[in-house]
């Protein structure tokens, strides 16, 4: 086991972890776009912190890469939040796991790696946990729109990934990732004619979980940004990101006892079985990885 396997790992707990915490904010009242916005911002002033580490000039002639680096980021977070906000996130983030996929594809067209059998075949072993995830809803319509909007941001955090993967090293590490979400926090300004209400009016029950998923954001894509620029193995990461969607499933059980209310109906044990076991064939698939 490398040690980028462990970052990995430990990203993925990270994110399911603060999604969870974003479902909350969201039930709150913290609206989409404006928990977008704040992480968003909050990931500047983390990542700030690789600055420490920075040696050598800026190469302005490449100055386009962290920028486009950045744009994909911004989406990829815009319908991951979108996702979030309008299905279930014991869903959303199995789905996420697509995102192995994209990266196996995107690394095989740009010629940025070599993708070996078993590698391809753990991408595609996640995939296949999304035909379980896709007959564990409760409505064609809202899992129908959960899985394309949680597609979408996997296709993006992908092209992101193998941005970083490909670019970073040659640009210097702390600084391209910085520039990278100075650009996606800067694009964010753009979100603001369209939130409904005004920061002042945010709930105060809300603040706390916003805060929370912010910085559990942050830190995990710290650490996965950090892992895909210093190791450079963007399919084999992903793959193992993968377990978030486990990690989804199984935390996303626990807020429904400690969260739900009385009135609020609990989902047929059908739809957890299926999850769970979508979920599972993704996290085959890094058992797949290391016997490579």
């Amino acid at each position: 086991m490398e040690l980028f396997h462990i970052y990995a790992a430990f990203a993925a707990i990270g994110y399911a972890v603060a999604a969870m915490f974003s479902k909350q904010a969201l039930a709150r009242g913290a609206g989409v776009l404006r928990l977008s916005f704040v992480i968003n911002w909050l990931f500047v002033l983390v990542f700030a912190t690789l600055l420490w580490g920075h040696e050598g000039a800026i190469p302005w002639e490449k100055l386009h890469y962290p920028i486009i680096t950045g744009f994909l980021f911004f989406l990829g977070q815009v319908f991951t939040f979108t996702a979030i906000r309008f299905g279930d996130v014991s869903l959303q983030t199995p789905v996420m796991g697509t995102k192995a996929v994209f990266a196996v594809i995107l690394a095989v067209l740009l010629g940025t790696e070599v993708v070996t059998l078993p590698m391809a075949l753990a991408a595609v072993v996640s995939m296949l946990g999304i035909a379980f995830l896709g007959f564990s809803g409760d409505g064609v319509e809202r899992v129908g729109r959960t899985l394309c909007l949680a597609l979408l941001s996997s296709f993006f955090f992908a092209g992101s990934d193998t941005m970083v993967g490909f670019f970073a090293s040659d640009f210097g590490v702390p600084m391209f990732l910085f520039l990278a979400i100075l650009s996606n926090a800067l694009l964010s300004l753009g979100l603001v004619p369209f939130f409904r209400e005004s920061f002042r009016e945010m709930p105060r029950a809300a603040w706390p979980w916003i805060m929370a998923a912010s910085l559990g954001m942050a830190l995990q894509a710290l650490l996965l940004n950090y892992t895909l620029a210093t190791y450079q193995n963007v399919a084999a990461v992903n793959v193992i990101y993968t377990t978030r969607g486990l990690w989804s499933v199984l935390l996303g059980a626990v807020a429904l006892k400690l969260f739900a209310s009385a009135s609020q109906p609990v989902a047929p044990k059908r739809i957890f079985i299926l999850r769970l076991a979508g979920a599972f064939l993704m996290t085959l698939a890094i058992g797949i990885l290391f016997r490579a």
